[in-house]
């Protein structure tokens, strides 16, 4: 699966419950537009250290790193670099 399409899905269950994760688009602004605020900020954390089996330093749990699903996938690729094989292009097992 995607690392995009699970951030989705994740985005649409916990914060977006009537809108389909399909309609989130990966350069939609999710927290400086108001659907994620701080408190659900650390809950998107949350889900991706442990779904991704990464861990955020607190530098990067800013709205510059987690603002878009765009951004979100970047960061996740960025840090699985070199332990799965399909990471560079966003693939996850």
């Amino acid at each position: 699966m995607e690392i995009k399409t699970e951030v989705r899905n994740y985005i649409a269950e916990n914060f977006l419950p009537n809108a389909p994760a399909a309609s989130i688009d990966d350069a939609m602004p999710l927290i400086t537009g108001g659907v994620i605020d701080s408190i659900g900020m650390i809950t998107l954390v949350s889900f991706l250290e442990s779904r991704f089996e990464v861990e955020f330093m607190p530098r990067e749990i800013d709205v510059h790193c987690l603002d878009t699903v765009e951004r979100i996938e970047q960061l996740i690729v960025k840090k699985l670099a070199g332990r799965e094989p399909g990471v560079a292009e966003g693939k996850i097992q």
